[in-house]
């Protein structure tokens, strides 16, 4: 049986490892290209990730203290807090 692989179309190969996604060529160099976490596009794509993708946005609105609002209301008021508009 062949794998998941034979069914990738070799043209979308390029796409995925732009460097506008540093996840997406991450993963494709990781899965696809099967290179080692050690490889140099491997190890600059990881540290891209942390510099220009999303992860680094989201993790610059939390707190010093590594939490998302006020530390004291963490079990009051938001870790059961849903984030989307679902009637109760």
């Amino acid at each position: 049986m062949k794998g998941w692989k034979s069914h990738l179309h070799a043209s979308v190969i390029p796409w995925l490892l732009e460097n506008d996604n540093p996840s997406v060529k991450y993963l494709t160099l990781k899965e696809i290209h099967e290179k080692p976490k050690t490889h140099p596009k491997v190890l600059t794509a990881s540290k891209n990730i942390m510099i220009t993708s999303a992860i680094p946005k989201i993790l610059a609105k939390q707190t010093p203290g590594g939490y998302w609002e006020k530390a004291e209301d963490f079990y009051i008021r938001t870790k059961y807090r849903r984030t989307g508009n679902v009637d109760s």
